[in-house]
Protein backbone atom coordinates (compact mmCIF):
# COMPACT_ATOMS: atom_id res chain seq x y z
CA UNK A 1 0.00 0.00 0.00
CA UNK A 2 2.93 2.31 0.62
CA UNK A 3 4.04 1.86 -2.99
CA UNK A 4 0.51 2.62 -4.24
CA UNK A 5 0.38 5.76 -2.10
CA UNK A 6 3.80 6.85 -3.37
CA UNK A 7 2.65 6.48 -6.97
CA UNK A 8 -0.49 8.43 -6.13
CA UNK A 9 1.43 11.34 -4.66
CA UNK A 10 3.79 11.33 -7.66
CA UNK A 11 0.77 11.63 -9.95
CA UNK A 12 -0.49 14.38 -7.67
CA UNK A 13 2.78 16.29 -8.04
CA UNK A 14 2.50 15.87 -11.82
CA UNK A 15 -1.03 17.29 -11.61
CA UNK A 16 0.19 20.40 -9.82
CA UNK A 17 3.32 20.74 -11.97
CA UNK A 18 1.17 21.10 -15.08
CA UNK A 19 -0.14 24.44 -13.81
CA UNK A 20 3.36 25.95 -13.91
CA UNK A 21 4.23 25.25 -17.52
CA UNK A 22 4.78 28.94 -18.13
CA UNK A 23 7.82 28.88 -15.84
CA UNK A 24 9.63 25.82 -17.23
CA UNK A 25 8.92 23.83 -20.36
CA UNK A 26 9.43 20.47 -18.62
CA UNK A 27 6.57 21.19 -16.22
CA UNK A 28 4.28 21.96 -19.14
CA UNK A 29 4.73 18.41 -20.44
CA UNK A 30 2.77 17.11 -17.44
CA UNK A 31 -0.22 19.25 -18.46
CA UNK A 32 -0.68 17.15 -21.58
CA UNK A 33 -1.79 14.07 -19.67
CA UNK A 34 -4.72 15.35 -17.63
CA UNK A 35 -7.03 12.50 -18.60
CA UNK A 36 -4.45 9.82 -17.80
CA UNK A 37 -3.67 11.52 -14.49
CA UNK A 38 -7.37 11.65 -13.65
CA UNK A 39 -7.87 7.94 -14.29
CA UNK A 40 -4.71 6.94 -12.41
CA UNK A 41 -5.56 9.06 -9.39
CA UNK A 42 -9.14 7.80 -9.27
CA UNK A 43 -7.95 4.18 -9.27
CA UNK A 44 -5.43 4.86 -6.52
CA UNK A 45 -8.00 6.75 -4.44
CA UNK A 46 -10.36 3.77 -4.69
CA UNK A 47 -7.62 1.37 -3.62
CA UNK A 48 -6.71 3.63 -0.69
CA UNK A 49 -10.37 3.82 0.35
CA UNK A 50 -10.71 0.03 0.24
CA UNK A 51 -7.57 -0.26 2.38
CA UNK A 52 -9.09 2.30 4.77
CA UNK A 53 -6.31 4.81 4.30
CA UNK A 54 -8.89 7.56 4.55
CA UNK A 55 -6.60 10.60 4.53
CA UNK A 56 -4.66 9.27 1.56
CA UNK A 57 -7.88 8.43 -0.28
CA UNK A 58 -9.24 11.94 0.28
CA UNK A 59 -6.00 13.67 -0.74
CA UNK A 60 -5.58 11.57 -3.88
CA UNK A 61 -9.27 11.91 -4.67
CA UNK A 62 -9.09 15.70 -4.51
CA UNK A 63 -6.16 15.70 -6.92
CA UNK A 64 -8.17 13.45 -9.24
CA UNK A 65 -11.03 15.95 -9.12
CA UNK A 66 -8.64 18.71 -10.27
CA UNK A 67 -7.88 16.78 -13.45
CA UNK A 68 -11.49 15.74 -13.99
CA UNK A 69 -12.56 19.39 -13.70
CA UNK A 70 -10.15 20.29 -16.50
CA UNK A 71 -11.16 17.44 -18.80
CA UNK A 72 -14.93 17.31 -18.21
CA UNK A 73 -15.85 20.57 -20.06
CA UNK A 74 -14.83 18.92 -23.34
CA UNK A 75 -17.79 16.56 -23.01
CA UNK A 76 -20.51 19.19 -22.60
CA UNK A 77 -21.28 21.62 -25.38
CA UNK A 78 -24.02 23.92 -26.67
CA UNK A 79 -26.71 22.91 -29.13
CA UNK A 80 -25.41 22.72 -32.69
CA UNK A 81 -26.76 23.81 -36.08
CA UNK A 82 -27.94 21.02 -38.33
CA UNK A 83 -26.53 22.20 -41.65
CA UNK A 84 -22.85 22.56 -42.47
CA UNK A 85 -21.65 25.38 -44.72
CA UNK A 86 -17.88 25.03 -44.36
CA UNK A 87 -15.83 21.86 -43.93
CA UNK A 88 -12.19 21.95 -42.83
CA UNK A 89 -9.85 18.94 -42.95
CA UNK A 90 -6.48 19.03 -41.20
CA UNK A 91 -4.10 16.06 -41.34
CA UNK A 92 -0.48 15.51 -40.36
CA UNK A 93 0.30 12.87 -42.97
CA UNK A 94 3.71 11.93 -41.47
CA UNK A 95 6.68 12.68 -43.69
CA UNK A 96 7.76 9.02 -43.97
CA UNK A 97 4.24 7.75 -44.75
CA UNK A 98 3.87 6.19 -48.20
CA UNK A 99 0.15 5.46 -48.30
CA UNK A 100 -0.42 8.26 -50.78
CA UNK A 101 -3.37 6.76 -52.63
CA UNK A 102 -5.36 6.20 -49.43
CA UNK A 103 -4.84 9.78 -48.34
CA UNK A 104 -5.77 11.15 -51.77
CA UNK A 105 -8.94 9.04 -51.83
CA UNK A 106 -9.81 10.22 -48.33
CA UNK A 107 -9.35 13.85 -49.34
CA UNK A 108 -11.52 13.42 -52.44
CA UNK A 109 -14.26 11.69 -50.42
CA UNK A 110 -14.12 14.28 -47.63
CA UNK A 111 -15.83 17.01 -49.68
CA UNK A 112 -13.89 19.53 -47.59
CA UNK A 113 -13.73 23.17 -48.64
CA UNK A 114 -10.25 23.55 -47.16
CA UNK A 115 -7.68 20.78 -46.68
CA UNK A 116 -4.42 21.40 -44.82
CA UNK A 117 -1.74 18.70 -44.89
CA UNK A 118 1.22 18.87 -42.50
CA UNK A 119 4.68 17.26 -42.72
CA UNK A 120 4.47 17.38 -46.49
CA UNK A 121 7.77 16.43 -48.14
CA UNK A 122 8.78 16.83 -51.79
CA UNK A 123 7.51 13.28 -52.40
CA UNK A 124 4.11 14.17 -50.95
CA UNK A 125 4.02 17.28 -53.11
CA UNK A 126 4.68 15.18 -56.20
CA UNK A 127 2.00 12.64 -55.31
CA UNK A 128 -0.66 15.27 -54.59
CA UNK A 129 0.17 17.18 -57.78
CA UNK A 130 -0.01 13.95 -59.77
CA UNK A 131 -3.41 13.21 -58.27
CA UNK A 132 -4.63 16.69 -59.17
CA UNK A 133 -3.57 16.10 -62.77
CA UNK A 134 -5.11 12.63 -62.89
CA UNK A 135 -8.65 13.33 -61.69
CA UNK A 136 -10.96 15.45 -63.84
CA UNK A 137 -13.07 16.29 -60.80
CA UNK A 138 -10.16 17.53 -58.62
CA UNK A 139 -11.69 20.62 -56.98
CA UNK A 140 -8.68 22.24 -55.32
CA UNK A 141 -5.94 24.68 -56.05
CA UNK A 142 -2.67 23.59 -54.42
CA UNK A 143 -0.40 25.85 -52.41
CA UNK A 144 2.89 24.47 -51.09
CA UNK A 145 4.66 26.13 -48.19
CA UNK A 146 7.84 24.09 -47.98
CA UNK A 147 10.78 26.38 -48.61
CA UNK A 148 13.76 25.02 -50.52
CA UNK A 149 15.99 23.17 -48.09
CA UNK A 150 13.21 22.43 -45.61
CA UNK A 151 12.60 18.75 -44.92
CA UNK A 152 8.86 19.32 -44.91
CA UNK A 153 6.19 21.98 -44.64
CA UNK A 154 2.44 22.25 -44.98
CA UNK A 155 0.22 22.20 -48.05
CA UNK A 156 -3.13 23.89 -48.59
CA UNK A 157 -5.79 22.48 -50.90
CA UNK A 158 -8.59 24.99 -51.28
CA UNK A 159 -11.33 25.78 -53.71
CA UNK A 160 -10.47 28.59 -56.18
CA UNK A 161 -10.69 32.20 -55.05
CA UNK A 162 -8.76 32.10 -51.76
CA UNK A 163 -5.84 34.40 -50.97
CA UNK A 164 -2.98 32.47 -49.35
CA UNK A 165 0.19 33.65 -47.59
CA UNK A 166 2.83 31.46 -45.97
CA UNK A 167 4.78 32.78 -43.00
CA UNK A 168 7.52 30.16 -43.36
CA UNK A 169 8.16 26.64 -42.09
CA UNK A 170 11.79 26.73 -41.00
CA UNK A 171 12.39 25.80 -37.36
CA UNK A 172 12.30 29.41 -36.17
CA UNK A 173 9.58 30.61 -38.57
CA UNK A 174 5.93 31.00 -37.47
CA UNK A 175 5.14 27.73 -39.33
CA UNK A 176 1.75 29.05 -40.36
CA UNK A 177 -0.28 29.74 -43.49
CA UNK A 178 -2.99 32.39 -43.76
CA UNK A 179 -5.99 31.49 -45.92
CA UNK A 180 -8.55 34.19 -46.71
CA UNK A 181 -11.66 32.59 -48.16
CA UNK A 182 -13.98 34.42 -50.58
CA UNK A 183 -16.83 34.25 -48.04
CA UNK A 184 -14.86 36.39 -45.58
CA UNK A 185 -13.52 33.64 -43.31
CA UNK A 186 -9.88 34.08 -42.24
CA UNK A 187 -8.08 30.85 -41.48
CA UNK A 188 -4.61 30.26 -40.06
CA UNK A 189 -3.22 26.74 -40.52
CA UNK A 190 -0.38 26.03 -38.09
CA UNK A 191 2.15 23.33 -37.27
CA UNK A 192 4.36 24.45 -34.36
CA UNK A 193 7.32 22.32 -33.35
CA UNK A 194 6.80 19.55 -30.82
CA UNK A 195 8.10 20.67 -27.38
CA UNK A 196 10.53 17.76 -27.01
CA UNK A 197 13.55 19.88 -25.98
CA UNK A 198 14.13 23.31 -24.50
CA UNK A 199 14.78 24.84 -27.93
CA UNK A 200 11.76 23.21 -29.54
CA UNK A 201 9.55 24.13 -26.59
CA UNK A 202 10.63 27.77 -26.94
CA UNK A 203 9.78 27.69 -30.63
CA UNK A 204 6.42 26.02 -29.95
CA UNK A 205 5.67 28.81 -27.49
CA UNK A 206 6.70 31.50 -30.01
CA UNK A 207 4.79 29.89 -32.86
CA UNK A 208 1.60 29.59 -30.83
CA UNK A 209 2.08 33.18 -29.68
CA UNK A 210 2.20 34.18 -33.36
CA UNK A 211 -1.14 32.41 -33.86
CA UNK A 212 -2.48 34.15 -30.76
CA UNK A 213 -1.52 37.60 -32.01
CA UNK A 214 -2.84 36.82 -35.50
CA UNK A 215 -6.24 35.71 -34.17
CA UNK A 216 -6.50 38.59 -31.70
CA UNK A 217 -6.02 41.06 -34.55
CA UNK A 218 -8.75 39.66 -36.79
CA UNK A 219 -12.28 40.92 -37.32
CA UNK A 220 -14.98 38.64 -38.67
CA UNK A 221 -15.13 34.83 -38.71
CA UNK A 222 -11.73 33.43 -37.80
CA UNK A 223 -10.29 29.91 -37.59
CA UNK A 224 -7.00 28.53 -36.31
CA UNK A 225 -6.46 24.89 -37.24
CA UNK A 226 -3.70 22.32 -37.39
CA UNK A 227 -1.31 20.12 -35.49
CA UNK A 228 -0.64 22.38 -32.50
CA UNK A 229 1.73 19.92 -30.79
CA UNK A 230 -0.01 21.21 -27.69
CA UNK A 231 -2.92 19.93 -25.62
CA UNK A 232 -5.81 22.09 -24.39
CA UNK A 233 -4.19 22.22 -20.93
CA UNK A 234 -0.71 23.37 -21.96
CA UNK A 235 0.43 26.89 -21.16
CA UNK A 236 0.72 28.16 -24.78
CA UNK A 237 -2.74 26.81 -25.62
CA UNK A 238 -4.31 28.30 -22.49
CA UNK A 239 -2.67 31.65 -23.27
CA UNK A 240 -4.06 31.52 -26.82
CA UNK A 241 -7.58 30.88 -25.54
CA UNK A 242 -7.33 33.57 -22.84
CA UNK A 243 -6.03 36.20 -25.27
CA UNK A 244 -8.58 35.71 -28.05
CA UNK A 245 -12.32 35.14 -28.45
CA UNK A 246 -11.72 31.74 -30.03
CA UNK A 247 -13.66 28.67 -28.95
CA UNK A 248 -12.45 25.07 -29.03
CA UNK A 249 -14.35 22.95 -31.54
CA UNK A 250 -13.77 19.92 -29.28
CA UNK A 251 -16.25 21.27 -26.70
CA UNK A 252 -19.11 18.78 -26.63
CA UNK A 253 -17.20 16.11 -28.54
CA UNK A 254 -14.89 14.79 -25.83
CA UNK A 255 -11.16 14.22 -25.92
CA UNK A 256 -10.67 13.26 -29.60
CA UNK A 257 -7.23 11.77 -28.89
CA UNK A 258 -5.40 12.35 -32.17
CA UNK A 259 -1.80 11.33 -31.41
CA UNK A 260 -0.01 8.91 -31.49
CA UNK A 261 -2.29 6.97 -33.82
CA UNK A 262 0.39 4.30 -34.23
CA UNK A 263 1.25 4.03 -30.53
CA UNK A 264 -0.23 2.86 -27.26
CA UNK A 265 -3.86 4.11 -27.07
CA UNK A 266 -3.41 4.74 -23.35
CA UNK A 267 -0.79 7.39 -24.12
CA UNK A 268 -2.79 9.27 -26.76
CA UNK A 269 -3.31 13.01 -26.35
CA UNK A 270 -5.39 15.64 -28.19
CA UNK A 271 -2.96 17.87 -30.12
CA UNK A 272 -4.84 18.40 -33.41
CA UNK A 273 -7.28 21.27 -33.00
CA UNK A 274 -9.64 23.68 -34.69
CA UNK A 275 -10.49 26.91 -32.89
CA UNK A 276 -13.14 29.30 -34.17
CA UNK A 277 -14.50 32.77 -33.44
CA UNK A 278 -17.94 34.34 -33.16
CA UNK A 279 -19.79 34.17 -36.43
CA UNK A 280 -19.21 30.43 -36.67
CA UNK A 281 -20.65 27.38 -34.92
CA UNK A 282 -19.63 23.72 -34.97
CA UNK A 283 -22.01 21.30 -36.67
CA UNK A 284 -19.85 18.16 -36.39
CA UNK A 285 -16.31 17.13 -35.51
CA UNK A 286 -14.63 13.78 -36.10
CA UNK A 287 -11.35 11.95 -36.45
CA UNK A 288 -10.69 9.78 -39.49
CA UNK A 289 -8.47 6.73 -40.06
CA UNK A 290 -4.71 7.15 -39.64
CA UNK A 291 -3.83 5.76 -43.11
CA UNK A 292 -0.20 5.17 -42.14
CA UNK A 293 0.29 8.39 -40.18
CA UNK A 294 0.99 8.85 -36.48
CA UNK A 295 -1.96 11.28 -36.37
CA UNK A 296 -5.65 10.83 -37.05
CA UNK A 297 -7.05 13.41 -39.51
CA UNK A 298 -9.42 15.98 -38.04
CA UNK A 299 -12.53 17.09 -39.93
CA UNK A 300 -14.77 19.87 -38.62
CA UNK A 301 -18.05 21.03 -40.14
CA UNK A 302 -18.99 24.64 -39.43
CA UNK A 303 -21.99 26.89 -40.01
CA UNK A 304 -22.27 30.65 -40.15
CA UNK A 305 -24.29 32.28 -37.37
CA UNK A 306 -26.20 35.54 -37.18
CA UNK A 307 -23.30 37.06 -35.28
CA UNK A 308 -21.18 36.70 -38.39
Amino acid sequence: MLIVSFVGYCLGLATLAGFFGGTWWVLDLFAGFRHQLAVGLILIAVVAAIARWKKTAVAIGLLAVVNVALVAPLFFGPSRPETSQLRILSFNVLASNRRFDEVVDFIRASDANVVVLHEVTSRWEEEIEEAAATFDDWPYEITEARARGDLFGSMVLVEPGAAIESFGFALTDPRAIEILLPDGVALLAIHPLSPSSEFRAEQNDRQLLFATDWAAGRDGPTIVVGDFNSTPWSYPFRRLMASTDLSNSAIGFGLDLSYPADGNPLLRVPIDHLLFSDGLAVVDRRLGPAMGSDHFPLTVDLAFTAAG
